[in-house]
């Protein structure tokens, strides 16, 4: 997304005239070079791990990528754009793709700008010294030569922990000028962690974590400059009070993101919802909030059903008498028309629905992450009626638990498993054996078998052991052939063949069960070869990583295979006609 840039600069440079620099790599100034009425041109240097400086976010691509200014620097910024709009050009020629520029932007700002692409309408630019990309512009002219030997004063930068659910919800939910309006009001100190672009920075502000603010916003709908929620301090005390070191019942689990992002419902949050609901619907009398502020909790009018919800304000919308608010009961942003001042009840019960997240090893490597976060999604869907339970593992924003249906483990559902073929027919139906417990026995007592005793009358369908080329191996006796015996293999591919001896199984493997699932990638047939899948999977000797995305014990389970962390479709496909 492109921000524009701030049209009241005055302003902002007010805003930061309070802000103390830190010391750094940037920190040092020239004196000898005289741009016009600019005194002081700092030595422009890129930050270095473990540089801390002030710095003014001055785009956001989204809630992972930004852009930063060293405040040191902030002054010149400013300076330049007042010196290049006294700046009288000469030149008549078109600049190329990749020159350096000077341009105005639509509130009439001039600012260096590198030019992208040329089209009938005018340049397409980046102002580099604010990292903002693809602007139109129509006005520009050549950037005096004093400035183009500075370097640009943006920084890419990123937060390392955000998911790509993290991002798409943020995209979604317009919540970029509420965050904007908070970097840009607030002391942001950035510590530097790599010495590439982009960097990969901390952003703080008064020793807390940027990114945890900014995730309360996106997953809670607190208002970054709001230090104390009565909602979320009333749900702190209730799961400290009632849940910890307890498995409680779950009535409700939704909306769901992913598995680390869902909203649990529990038996006491379920009744808690029935009274907040009760109390809004009995209330007759309504004290409207004509100036409510951001962050503050009230009773809105949805535009959307015209009913009244708990919410906190999120933001006031300059071009209408509409507020976004965030619905703190339903988990829902959404633009209201009408506040109200809530009871005291209203103002402190806790919230109906827990933020949580699933207690996920960390050593699951991220290749399974998307397709894990499919199957928790269709497991829950499927057990809607089963009964479920939580354990809080860690109590915060969000909650980390473990989560059991039908008293299983749901990660034990959804995490990657070790797999091979046993029967391929093609990709969107073939049949699968678990590397289970029992499967690992069967091979580990055949292969420290160092003789067998020989069974000459074999019974018919009983499970013996045949010798096939080095390897004793587990099958079904199915009747004579001549002098030999037609056996079928039964921890493998079900091939029939022909052996000279059958040898007694071991007491202790003869009723050992192994695990076998009917399967299918699902797979558009014209687009993948099967040829390269059949000879991947090299008569079940090759070893899969699978995860079950959606059950189906009638027919067949919809399946991710993975080979070395690489997703198998990705492998078979066909290229491209």
């Amino acid at each position: 997304m492109n921000e524009i840039l701030k049209s009241d600069i005055n302003k902002v440079k007010t805003e930061f005239s309070t802000l103390l620099p830190a010391k750094n790599s940037q920190s040092e100034e020239l004196d000898s070079i005289n741009c016009n009425h600019i005194k002081h041109i700092p030595i422009v240097n890129k930050p270095v791990q473990g540089d801390v400086w002030n710095v003014y976010v001055s785009n956001i691509n989204s809630l992972k990528l930004f852009h930063v200014q060293n405040i040191e620097n902030y002054e010149y910024i400013q300076s330049i754009s007042s010196e290049l709009e006294k700046y009288v050009s000469t030149s008549k020629k078109l600049p190329k793709v990749g020159n350096l520029i000077a341009a105005r932007d639509y509130n009439g700002f001039w600012y260096r700008a590198k030019v992208q692409s040329i089209t009938e309408m005018g340049l397409y630019v980046c102002f580099i010294d604010y990292g903002i990309s693809k602007v139109l512009v129509t006005d520009f002219k050549d950037l005096p030569k004093e400035f183009i030997s500075v370097k640009p004063m943006a920084y890419r930068c990123y937060f390392k922990s955000v998911s790509n659910e993290d991002d798409n919800q943020l995209s979604a939910l317009d919540l970029f000028d509420s965050i904007y309006k908070f970097y840009s009001s607030y002391q942001i100190t950035a510590t530097f962690l790599s010495n590439n672009d982009p960097y990969f920075v901390t952003l703080s502000h008064n020793g807390n974590n940027v990114f945890d603010i900014l995730y309360n916003l996106v997953w809670e709908g607190i208002v970054p400059n709001i230090s104390e929620d009565p909602i979320n301090f009333a749900k702190f005390k209730m799961l400290n009070e009632k849940y910890p070191n307890s498995r409680t019942t779950v009535t409700h689990i939704e909306p769901i993101l992913s598995m680390n992002h869902f909203y649990v419902e529990t038996e006491l949050s379920y009744q808690i919802g029935i009274d907040i609901r009760t109390e809004i619907e009995n209330q007759t009398k309504w004290i409207p909030e004509l100036h409510p502020e951001e962050g503050q909790i009230v009773i809105a009018k949805s535009t959307n059903d015209l009913k009244l919800y708990r919410a906190r304000v999120i933001m006031k919308y300059d071009d209408r008498e509409e507020y976004r608010c965030f619905l703190i009961d339903y988990i829902k942003f959404e633009n209201c028309s009408e506040l109200f001042d809530p009871s005291d009840y209203l103002r402190t019960a806790p919230p109906v629905k827990i933020h949580c997240s699933l207690n996920v090893s960390k050593n699951v490597s991220s290749h399974f992450l998307e397709s894990m976060n499919l199957a928790f999604i269709n497991e829950i869907a499927d057990c809607i009626d089963k009964s479920k339970t939580m354990h809080i593992k860690k109590i915060g924003n969000p909650c980390v638990i473990d989560l059991e249906i039908d008293d299983l483990n749901i990660i034990q559902v959804i995490k990657p498993c070790e797999v091979r073929m046993i029967h391929v027919l093609n990709f969107n139906s073939f049949k699968v054996r678990l590397n289970s417990l029992g499967a690992k026995k069967i091979l580990d007592v055949l292969n420290s078998t160092k003789k067998c005793m020989i069974v000459s009358n074999p019974e018919i369908f009983k499970l013996y052991v045949a010798k096939i080329q080095t390897q004793y191996k587990r099958v079904k006796y199915m009747g004579e052939n001549k002098t030999s015996f037609k056996v079928k293999l039964i921890d493998e591919e079900h091939q029939k063949i022909i052996v000279n001896e059958l040898y007694a199984l071991p007491k202790s493997i003869i009723n050992v069960k192994t695990t076998d699932l009917f399967c299918s990638l699902e797979l558009n047939k014209t687009s993948y070869s099967n040829k390269l899948f059949v000879e991947i999977c090299n008569n079940g000797n090759t070893k899969f990583k699978m995860v079950i995305i959606k059950s189906n014990h009638i027919h067949s389970h919809i399946v991710k295979l993975f080979l070395e962390s690489k997703d198998i479709t990705s492998i078979i496909c066909n290229p491209p006609t």
